[in-house]
């Protein structure tokens, strides 16, 4: 089956057709000669964006998780604080149950 060429209107048709489709075509061989090494560039260019948009997630869920460690790390410095304190704050109330408990048992 003969395939006419798109000429200059190849790449916004490629554009419109978007990568999955142009992908599953050119495998087809749906492509006319002239324009499949225009589209086997077009296919490597979107390649090499998606590839660097997926760095650039990357990097940014690493900033994000080192961030979320950061966070952690001062929620739980916050809480052992709070444990500490809370139980410097029971000192004198331990004491003094104690303290009426052996003159309850040792009158």
């Amino acid at each position: 089956m003969r395939h006419k060429s798109y000429g200059d209107d190849l790449y916004p048709e490629l554009e419109r057709l978007g990568v999955p489709k142009v992908l599953h075509m050119y495998s087809l061989n749906q492509f006319h000669i002239l324009d499949r090494d225009r589209v086997s560039a077009w296919l490597k260019t979107e390649e090499a964006k998606a590839a660097e948009r997926a760095e650039d997630r990357s990097e940014e869920n690493l900033s994000i998780s080192r961030k979320a460690l950061r966070n952690s790390e001062r929620a739980t410095k916050i809480a052992i604080s709070a444990i500490v304190l809370s139980i410097i704050m029971a000192i004198p109330l331990i004491i003094e149950f104690i303290r009426w408990l052996l003159k309850k048992i040792m009158p």
